[in-house]
């Protein structure tokens, strides 16, 4: 049976209790719950599951870049809302310890939710500034951000004013200043070790072997092409130059998602040797912040998690000689992330989440794209990723950068009529 929360004191408590779950999985301590704005009914409850063990496994955490709390209850809704005729997400609200990253406010903002936050967060919150201007967020949805998320006040000795509009639960209210300080504290004592841990979970490319000479009944080969048929077809000679031989895979798997409903977009991952790992579309038919991004380095981190705890030693050996951070590899998106919608910072915020941290070659990036959607301008695009938090302007240094080679823009831009147009 759901739980009720009367307050916001007591919603923030529900959430800090995951968040003491969470540190105690050695994750990001970080806690949420969705809660029906009407009844206060507690509908979620999930935690920051970055780093997981795998069954009763430890030797490998990297779980998900992109499980956090926040998001992962806004797929948890998506998935349950009919069998459990679920309000409508302007009627609910997601309770959060820490201020949303970049990633959680853009899927926030896509799916529609209220936002109630406790604790405050200056280097990777979206309103890390404390000003409650958003400036992370596109112009035209800081209004929506205004309206939907709430900064509880923190009763004294703190003695912080609440900010935020009347649409999220519990308007106007404060929690104590043990909860407040509860949801900072267990987060900042242990967020840096957690992110070092992420960033440095794989091997230099020196010192890595080339995936693509490994048999074709091999375990990691057989995990990447179920994943994805095209995984292997390609070689780019430079990885971090992609050319037009992945123009066909890019359009082949948009053309499949778009299909079953979803976006007409793909993103490809090619590991530091430019074999072509990974090709995704989205599946914004069952959530709408399941995009294509966010379903290809899901993907990459979870055959790595599995392969990494794999019982068989042998197969954990030759994961860790071949599979490693994505920091080192190149993701290529078909459309790039919009600058104009909250979709657009979350892939920009979830990039940063995978790469958590620095990235050893800043040129070319390894955040490209082919084409830019609809009429957005590549300065638009620059200009979101400078805006983002410090985070992600001085640690991961996030640059969004059009493909070098011509030759596969104008390949793409002469298939596209054979194909669906983004709508």
């Amino acid at each position: 049976m759901p739980k009720n929360a009367a307050n916001a004191e007591q919603a923030v408590r529900i959430a800090a209790d995951k968040s003491i779950e969470a540190s105690l999985q050695n994750t990001f301590a970080v806690g949420g719950v969705l809660i029906d704005n009407r009844r206060g009914t507690v509908w979620c409850a999930l935690h920051n599951n970055v780093l997981e063990p795998y069954e009763k496994s430890k030797l490998f955490l990297l779980h998900d870049p992109t499980a956090h709390g926040e998001r992962q209850i806004v797929d948890w809704y998506f998935k349950n809302r009919k069998r459990l005729r679920l309000p409508e997400p302007r009627e609910m609200t997601v309770v959060t310890t820490l201020d949303p990253c970049a990633m959680c406010a853009g899927a926030l903002l896509t799916a529609g939710f209220n936002v109630g936050v406790s604790g405050s967060d200056d280097f990777a919150g979206i309103n890390y500034n404390s000003s409650f201007d958003f400036p992370s967020v596109p112009a035209k949805w800081r209004r929506v951000a205004q309206s939907s998320f709430s900064y509880y006040g923190v009763d004294a000795p703190v003695k912080r004013a609440f900010q935020g509009g009347k649409n999220a639960a519990f308007p106007r209210q404060s929690v104590s200043a043990f909860t407040y300080f509860l949801t900072e504290t267990i987060f900042e004592s242990s967020v840096n070790s957690i992110r070092a841990a992420d960033n440095n979970s794989g091997r230099d490319p020196a010192n890595l072997t080339n995936p693509k000479n490994l048999p074709r009944n091999s375990k990691i080969k057989k995990a990447l092409l179920e994943a994805c048929p095209e995984a292997f077809t390609v070689t780019c000679p430079e990885p971090r130059l992609p050319g037009k031989e992945i123009g066909k895979v890019l359009l082949s798997a948009a053309k499949r998602a778009h299909h079953r409903g979803a976006a007409f977009n793909s993103v490809a991952f090619l590991d530091p040797f430019g074999n072509l790992l990974l090709c995704l579309g989205g599946a914004e038919e069952r959530s709408p912040i399941r995009t294509a991004f966010m379903e290809v380095t899901r993907a990459y981190a979870h055959i790595r998690w599995v392969l990494m705890n794999h019982p068989d030693k042998s197969v954990q050996e030759q994961a860790d000689n071949v599979l490693t951070h994505p920091k080192y590899g190149t993701f290529v998106f078909l459309y790039s992330p919009d600058p104009n919608t909250p979709q657009g910072l979350m892939a920009l915020g979830a990039y940063g989440s995978t790469m958590e941290g620095p990235i050893p070659e800043s040129f070319p990036s390894n955040l490209q794209y082919v084409l830019l959607p609809g009429n957005a301008s590549s300065a638009e695009l620059s200009e979101m990723a400078m805006r983002l938090p410090p985070f992600y302007t001085t640690s991961v240094q996030v640059a969004p950068a059009q493909v070098l080679d011509d030759g596969l823009v104008q390949e793409i831009r002469s298939a596209l009529p054979e194909y669906v147009r983004p709508g």
